[in-house]
């Protein structure tokens, strides 16, 4: 009979594979290769043809888990002839409770712009909760969090109604934040203290962070910055509607040390700010936690919790405490626009006050860092 301890003293075979059996699920077999691979397969007849699947690796799935998968699979064969329900990806079964429940078109476009990225292929049965709080923690906002948690929850709901799933791995997660609104800004000295900390990350999470704060953009929309969407020898940067929350194109005008910043990136693919040359950078979660280590470790914490989303904030903040128009702020921050003529020929309009509040914003910026040595430019490190 299989133990743990038997099949790591499992030797592979000099060539081919070999099959050893489980005598307490009838199928489920683990298959080692001789390049020493070990794959859990199951092997079952349904009405006149045999299924052979895949259920996973060892070490990986441990035979408790090779089990329970085993089963789980027998009983969607036995009660349906197929494992189809256990096949369905996220998206199929969301597009499904879509569809059956009439949800409006803004629920698509939350899962297209925040979930489907990371899960539009995953099989629904292989989403673990731990995955759910990353992706969760991973967004921006007081309200978005807990409306993308609760749209998930229901889509796992509607999937154990259909019988595709037994259990929901997003019971039991509490939403992240209260929806009161927010209020909270880096002051100029938290500021310094921040940029100086994120040079630490290094590519991509430092400048991206910087860029991020100069800027005053949505933390996804400096992450799937693409060079073809820039202009640096003009300084700019055109976002089309399709890559915005507000779903309208914008202009964002480069102060030079948002230049000097992707400059220096390398160019591995389409994405500025990238580990994997064909995905923007993901991981908010991880890079915020390791950059509060830091702050913490050199004495130099915030007086109160700051998340991604506040250094836009703290831009907006400290723009109009610097003497720009708060209509000028807005225009920057990519703030619905009233009336027709302003949604559909706003690209280019104040494109010249938009410059000059940043580039005023990033020598305050510069000044916080450097002090009033740093002129308009602020040093970069080497990378």
């Amino acid at each position: 009979m299989l133990t743990d301890t038997k099949i790591a003293a499992i030797k592979p075979p000099a060539k081919g594979q070999q099959e050893h059996p489980d005598h307490k699920v009838t199928g489920l077999r683990l298959r080692v290769g001789a390049g020493g691979a070990k794959t859990w397969t199951l092997r079952r007849r349904v009405g006149g043809k045999v299924i052979n699947r895949k259920l996973g690796t060892y070490p990986a799935m441990r035979l408790a888990a090779a089990r329970d998968a085993a089963e789980t699979m027998i009983a969607a064969l036995e009660r349906d002839g197929s494992t189809e329900g256990l096949d369905r990806t996220f998206e199929a079964a969301a597009e499904a409770w879509i569809e059956a429940k009439n949800r409006p078109d803004l629920i698509r476009r939350q899962l297209e712009l925040h979930v489907y990225p990371d899960w539009r292929d995953r099989k629904l049965g292989s989403i673990k909760r731990a995955e759910i709080r990353d992706l969760i923690q991973g967004l921006e906002g007081d309200v978005l969090p807990n409306r993308v948690l609760a749209t998930i929850k229901t889509v796992f709901g509607y999937a154990i109604s259909q019988d595709w799933i037994e259990t929901s791995p997003a019971d039991r997660i509490d939403k992240p934040n209260s929806e009161a609104a927010r209020e909270r800004f880096l002051s100029m000295d938290e500021v310094a203290r921040v940029w100086n900390a994120s040079g630490l990350l290094g590519y991509p999470d430092g400048p991206w962070m910087r860029l991020l704060l100069l800027t005053g953009q949505r933390r996804s929309e400096v992450a799937a910055m693409q060079w073809a969407d820039l202009d640096l020898d003009n300084a700019t940067w055109t976002l089309t509607a399709a890559h915005t929350k507000a779903k309208r194109a914008h202009l964002v005008p480069l102060a030079p040390a948002a230049v000097d910043i992707i400059k220096a990136m390398p160019e591995l693919g389409d994405y500025v700010f990238s580990t994997s040359a064909n995905s923007p950078i993901k991981g908010f979660a991880r890079s915020k936690r390791q950059l509060d280590e830091w702050l913490e470790s050199k004495c130099a914490g915030l007086s109160e919790p700051w998340r991604y989303h506040d250094l836009r904030r703290t831009a907006a903040t400290h723009m109009v405490r610097l003497g720009i128009p708060e209509l000028v702020v807005s225009r920057v921050l990519n703030h619905r626009v009233q009336g027709v003529t302003g949604q559909v020929y706003a690209l280019h309009s104040y494109a010249p006050e938009k410059r000059h509040a940043l580039e005023a914003w990033a020598a305050e910026v510069d000044r916080a860092v450097n002090g009033e040595r740093g002129g308009n430019i602020i040093r970069l490190e080497k990378a």
